[in-house]
């Protein structure tokens, strides 16, 4: 929605005008004039200027407007053009986990034979340690899995000493060599974990390839960074985070360690971000686990900057060749088209399921729901509809998370069950993970909507943004999955990566959305799917100062140059706490 600047500003003030709202105007801290306000309210107002009294937001409307509240005291910045919106929520990021990656090996998410990884890894992480002891793990991050296969033996390559574990960008899969397996007791008889598959080849031996639950007697042997360093590390992310204008972040993977980790960043004053976790548990109807959900989120309850009132929870992995353990109603097809028996993981059973989920929202918990294949989308809603049928109607917000596959029957559904969807739409693009790991394998109707955000939009479903930070990265760049990255990606569905052999082509053109989406996305409809509408998402009177400066307005510039508008300065709480190199906003 692009608003005329000047009909827009007369409407403003005669609004304020009519209010009485600077009858009684306190002195401002911080004053921003002279900018492009896009203030994200139900009326999509833009204004000119905004004053600060601490953390709150006291006036909203011209330069004029703001003379009241500035005396010398006041520091004032002038904006000279710039757009002023609200800080950005990502509603679904892994920032300790992703955080505690930073500092480990990693190969950047860059597609590569086995051989050349195993080179890789031994140029640029083993050589370094020297003489590591026989115990230490060698742990290698975000493997690029389109099409990746490898076995035990080939990672004995790495190390026939110590234990070896390469792990997807993803999270939904490993690859650990022989010395791993065995310190993991992973053998030919072991048994599938309810929520994970164990790879094995036609003499039905362990490879060394583990799927989703399957990787957690591995990665449990791989001790946890010391606290401080944790925290330390996580600090760093929160820069990051801070330098693409995010200021409130929904955690969507949060256990011990995690909540460890943030309160302790709370309690030394150093946690810059709202947090909102969301609980990791296991599908079942448990009492005990009820009771221990229940307990953290009374321990947490009334922390400034921190809640855990949301439940995450896995129903599938992912659909990408050769993992596919995202569960869909049709099975995946072999290299020649034709249909296999899998039908992905099927990691629960819908009674159970159904359950859970209405003793959860009974209790009160936003469920947050991991769903890549359509048929575990088709189960959620069920289940959020048996919750409806025996709780009634609540306001607990349910999301489903990723959304890569939709059964179009199910569209209507998310309006008529209030369901927000949590989607990824940087990942809206024709590349390796869409095409070449998706499109041999799925039909061809489904692959037509993969990320049916269009859809699900016209459909009536409220759209959420966000990144599953970490699970993207560019060799220099760890966070090339930004707001305004995503945004661009979902106006425009275009691959935009020069040396891409997909660049210029464009995935499912129909499923694409407007700019106003995708700002509402990662402003106030964020907000609302974390329950913090009433404090941040939206430039307004009485809000929290959560705000964001960038270079260029993003309602006039071309799409396809959005993730091009720099990120000038972030303000968390009232205080700046990221500004770009000088340029563009001066102030006294």
């Amino acid at each position: 929605m692009i608003l005329n600047y000047r009909v827009a500003m007369a409407v403003f003030t005669a609004v304020m005008a009519g209010s009485g709202a600077s009858a009684a105007a306190e002195t401002a801290s911080l004053v921003f004039t002279d900018g492009n306000v896009i203030t994200m309210n139900a009326s999509r107002t833009i204004a000119q200027a905004v004053a600060l009294s601490g953390n709150q937001i006291i006036a909203v409307g011209t330069n004029t407007d703001m003379q009241p509240y500035i005396d010398k005291t006041t520091k004032v910045i002038h904006l000279n053009g710039k757009t002023l919106l609200p800080g950005f929520l990502d509603a679904h990021v892994h920032a300790v986990d992703g955080a505690i990656d930073l500092a480990k090996c990693s190969v950047d998410d860059v597609k590569l034979t086995v051989t050349a990884l195993v080179a890789k890894v031994l140029k640029e992480c083993v050589s370094k340690e020297g003489n590591a002891p026989a115990t230490r793990w060698i742990e290698v991050v975000k493997v690029n899995s389109a099409g990746f296969m490898a076995t035990s033996a080939d990672l004995d390559k790495i190390s026939s000493r110590r234990p070896v574990v390469l792990e997807s960008i993803d999270g939904h899969a490993s690859w650990v060599n022989s010395v791993g397996l065995k310190l993991a007791k992973i053998t030919d008889t072991t048994p599938n974990p309810a929520g994970g598959m164990i790879d094995r080849d036609a003499r039905g031996h362990a490879t060394g390839f583990l799927k989703d639950d399957a990787q957690n007697p591995v990665l449990a042997l791989i001790p946890d960074l010391p606290l401080a360093q944790r925290m330390n590390l996580t600090v760093k992310a929160m820069d990051l985070f801070h330098s693409k204008g995010i200021t409130s972040v929904q955690d969507a993977h949060t256990g011990p360690q995690q909540m460890e980790v943030y309160e302790a960043l709370e309690k030394s004053n150093q946690l810059r971000m709202r947090v909102r976790a969301t609980l990791w548990s296991t599908i079942g109807d448990d009492e005990a686990e009820y009771q221990r959900l229940n307990d953290i989120r009374a321990h947490f309850a009334g922390h400034p900057f921190l809640r855990a009132d949301a439940v995450k929870i896995f129903t599938d992995g992912v659909a990408e060749y050769p993992t596919q353990t995202a569960a869909m109603m049709e099975p995946y097809l072999d290299v020649n088209g034709n249909p296999t028996t899998n039908y992905g993981g099927r990691y629960f059973q819908e009674d159970v399921l159904n359950r859970y989920v209405a003793r959860l929202d009974k209790d009160g918990f936003t469920i947050h729901i991991h769903s890549i294949g359509d048929y575990t989308t088709h189960a959620s809603l069920n289940a959020i509809q048996f919750a409806r049928t025996a709780n009634g109607v609540t306001d607990n917000r349910h999301q489903i998370t990723h959304l890569q596959f939709v059964d179009p029957a199910d569209y209507p559904r998310f309006k008529e069950l209030d369901v927000y969807a949590n989607m990824q739409l940087y990942w809206a693009s024709p590349e390796v993970y869409s095409v070449d790991a998706n499109k041999p394998y799925i039909s061809a109707e489904r692959f037509l909507h993969m990320y049916p955000a269009g859809s699900l939009k016209k459909a009536g479903a409220v759209i959420v943004g966000s990144s599953d930070w970490d699970v993207d990265a560019l060799p220099g760049d760890p966070m090339p999955n930004t707001p305004l990255a995503a945004m661009q990606q979902a106006i425009t569905r275009t691959n935009s990566t020069p040396d891409s052999s997909y660049f210029g082509q464009v995935l499912n053109a129909d499923e694409d959305l407007d700019i106003d989406t995708m700002l509402a996305a990662y402003t106030i409809n964020a907000a609302k799917a974390m329950k913090q509408e009433q404090t941040t998402g939206s430039i307004e009177v009485g809000k929290l100062a959560d705000l964001v400066v960038l270079g260029r307005n993003p309602l006039t510039i071309a799409s396809d140059k959005l993730a091009e508008i720099p990120v000038t300065m972030t303000v968390f709480d009232g205080t700046i706490v990221y500004k770009s190199t000088p340029g563009g906003a001066t102030s006294r």
